[in-house]
């Protein structure tokens, strides 16, 4: 709590009112405020600046925000000096507070769309003609206006004006968050801060359906199985669809990410527009539930159990009308369904079948050149 003699010393502008304290930030105090002439009933939030040595931050902070006009970005409403000269902002305050406050999802189509949100936002600000980074994206500076994310806090974010221009001190954001190349205090080259900014965006992704920071950094998130959402919520493979948009953000090399949030955001609707449209993941290693019986699942034609493993487990679900599986239609699927030997491309089809059912999934993977190389064996 900050004293009393701060509040009442003339560091407030005559405009606003105090009303309570808000959480203490990296570079500035934060309020919440009322107008004082009673126009307005409504609480915003004032940031006054802790360190005059960061006024620059601040500079960049409102040149950001004064550009951008976005409903998933936070609205600035005025900034100047306090009576004591010290920079200050007024934001559109959410009552929601941040992101750090709400549950995590259960429901993939749920958080990607609250993800979708978030995105939209970083997107604008990648859009301008002369882009804004962020660079400091991660779920505290990420805020709710009931249930629209805004973005927030663009206080150490970089103005790209003909060349990238960065400092060799300074924030680089959080350490969990911040894109590897950015995490030193020493900066050579020009990186590329579209990228950095992914970088940041994958891992808000991970926490949104975790609640936990991932905080590896040395390796690509492809090359760690056990992270894997759909490894941590197995009887969901629709994670697949999260774990493949983390794979393309989550990547130490910043030329083998996703170069910015516009085509993110691109790359997120795809996928969204795939699970609304029924799809299902393309991974032979995951449970796909059959779309006939609802009770067993998918299994290549090589994969299918005996018929004693089917009477198990038939036993186990209490049914006593266990359907047999043909041996006979192994051997001669690819000839029955699909291509055979010496065709245009040398693949058969794949065959799912219903491990309770007998319900049949045909691939011509023959058909389609390459087809074979969208799925996970």
């Amino acid at each position: 709590m900050l004293s009393e003699e701060l509040l009442t010393m003339g560091d407030f502008p005559e405009s606003w009112k105090w009303v309570r304290d808000l959480t203490e930030g990296g570079q500035g105090y934060t309020f919440v405020v009322q107008r004082s002439d009673g126009s307005d009933e409504k609480h915003y939030v004032l940031k006054r600046l802790k360190n005059p040595q960061r006024e620059g931050y601040y500079e960049r902070e409102v040149q950001a925000c004064m550009t951008l006009e976005h409903p998933n970005v936070l609205k600035l409403l005025e900034h100047g000096p306090t009576p004591k000269g010290k920079p200050y902002l007024i934001t559109e305050y959410c009552a929601q507070g941040s992101l750090t406050n709400q549950t995590t999802f259960n429901d993939v189509r749920e958080g990607l769309r609250r993800f979708y949100g978030i995105v939209a936002g970083v997107s604008h600000a990648h859009s301008q003609k002369q882009p804004i980074y962020h660079l400091d994206l991660k779920p505290e500076n990420i805020y709710l206006k009931g249930d629209v994310p805004v973005v927030g806090d663009f206080g150490i974010c970089f103005i790209e004006n003909g060349e990238v221009s960065l400092t060799s001190d300074g924030p680089r954001g959080s350490i969990y968050y911040c894109a590897p190349e950015l995490r030193g205090p020493k900066i050579s080259g020009s990186p590329a801060l579209g990228a950095a900014d992914v970088y940041s965006l994958g891992k808000v992704l991970y926490w949104l359906f975790t609640n936990q920071v991932y905080d590896g950094h040395e390796d690509d998130y492809a090359n760690v199985p056990s992270r894997r959402l759909v490894r941590l919520f197995p009887s969901e493979p629709a994670f697949d669809f999260v774990d493949y948009l983390i794979e393309r953000t989550v990547q130490k090399e910043p030329s083998k990410r996703i170069a910015n949030a516009q085509e993110l955001y691109h790359e997120l609707l795809a996928v969204l527009n795939r699970i609304d449209a029924g799809g299902r993941p393309l991974d032979l290693r995951l449970p796909l539930r059959c779309a006939f019986c609802g009770i067993g699942t998918y299994k290549p034609l090589r994969d299918l159990p005996s018929n004693e493993q089917r009477l198990e487990f038939a036993a186990r679900i209490k049914t006593s009308r266990p359907v047999d599986i043909y041996n006979e239609m192994r051997g001669d699927a690819a000839h029955k369904f699909g291509l055979g030997d010496g065709g245009a491309y040398n693949v058969g089809p794949l065959i799912l079948m219903c491990q309770f059912c007998g319900n049949t999934q045909v691939f011509r993977l023959d058909l389609v050149p390459n087809a074979e190389r969208n799925w996970k064996p």
